[in-house]
């Protein structure tokens, strides 16, 4: 068996990476989520501000057996890098797993990296528990943190109207307007340091206005789109709450629910249904139908659990986080 070095940059290597990465999702979720393959290939092959991506592959001939997805972390979480591994069934229990960790781990050390970080996301929606958390267990992991996988199956009808006085319902697309862009990189901070991470180890992110930029031409250069719904409170002209909701033609039937954040200052005012329902609606008028629009949050953010409810997404997973110290 060889370990190959996948960049993005070689198409037909990241193809057959790609089968055998997202085969695996297709193979253990009821609803397979992420990005879809060009969208994940141009993300790996590009530089960004925030992080760096690579690909691992264990091949026998033309034969691809198991693969690792890496995420090298240059702003926030820089002692980590995120492993995402994947076998093809056929191929388990033979030591592949066990082979691309061994060189995630290896390559991670070389790099100074402290924590080596693993999702495993099909697990049991009430447990959490799955093949791959007995894995992650049984080679030293310890879990971190947990989020429960909702999913709305769209069109939804009969969306509830939560209009609240004293703020306005701004809407943009691919790029934050320049005069909201200083505060909408102040909320992407203020979520980064809020989101409940149970355990992990986190280092909230301090968005500026040139990380926001970078992240916008990476969603256009995936082919991604986004549709993002703010509310403004009129008083004072402060920016108080966002959601972001989107998703790629390539993969016209998943769609994303990202984040929802409400600042500390203006929270307890319904807020966050009152930005989540507008930009609902107007993902729902210009994308195809039908679709899966999926979200995950911490069992413990109650608030939001109970906002996605009242929409109409019900729990279909949980995905579990896993940390090991080096």
């Amino acid at each position: 068996m060889e370990i190959v070095v996948v960049d993005g940059r070689d198409s037909e290597r990241f193809r057959r990476f790609y089968e055998v990465k997202f085969g695996v999702r297709r193979e253990e979720l009821e609803f397979p989520v992420g990005m879809g393959a060009e969208e994940a290939r141009v993300f790996m092959a590009r530089e960004h501000a925030d992080v760096r991506a690579e690909g691992l592959g264990v091949v026998d001939g033309d034969t691809w057996l198991g693969v690792a997805w890496l995420d090298w972390w240059l702003v926030g979480n820089t002692d980590t890098v995120d492993v995402e591994l994947a076998v093809a069934p056929e191929y388990r229990r033979r030591g592949v797993a066990s082979r691309l960790l061994e060189v995630a781990v290896e390559r991670a050390r070389d790099a100074g990296r402290r924590i080596v970080s693993g999702t495993n996301m099909a697990g049991d929606p009430v447990t959490g528990e799955g093949p791959g958390t007995a894995f992650a267990a049984a080679r030293g992991f310890v879990k971190k943190h947990a989020e429960l996988h909702q999913v709305a199956e769209l069109p939804l009808a009969d969306l509830p109207e939560q209009d609240v006085d004293g703020y306005e319902i701004v809407q943009w697309r691919e790029h934050a307007p320049d005069e909201w862009l200083g505060q909408f990189a102040e909320l992407l901070s203020g979520m980064s340091e809020d989101v409940p991470t149970g355990d992990r180890t986190d280092e909230p992110v301090q968005w500026t206005p040139e990380l926001v930029r970078d992240a916008e031409a990476r969603r256009v250069a995936q082919g991604r789109f986004v549709y993002t719904t703010v509310a403004v409170h009129t008083a004072s002209g402060e920016l108080a709450a966002y959601t972001q909701m989107g998703g790629t033609p390539e993969t016209p039937e998943r769609l994303n629910q990202y984040d929802t954040y409400v600042r500390r200052s203006h929270r307890g005012n319904g807020l966050g249904i009152a930005v989540k329902t507008p930009n609902l609606r107007a993902l729902q008028s210009g994308v195809a139908r039908p679709a899966v629009l999926h979200t995950w949050n911490a069992p413990e953010n109650a608030p939001m659990i109970a906002v996605n409810t009242k929409l109409g997404f019900r729990p279909v997973a949980q995905r579990t986080m896993w940390e090991r110290n080096l």
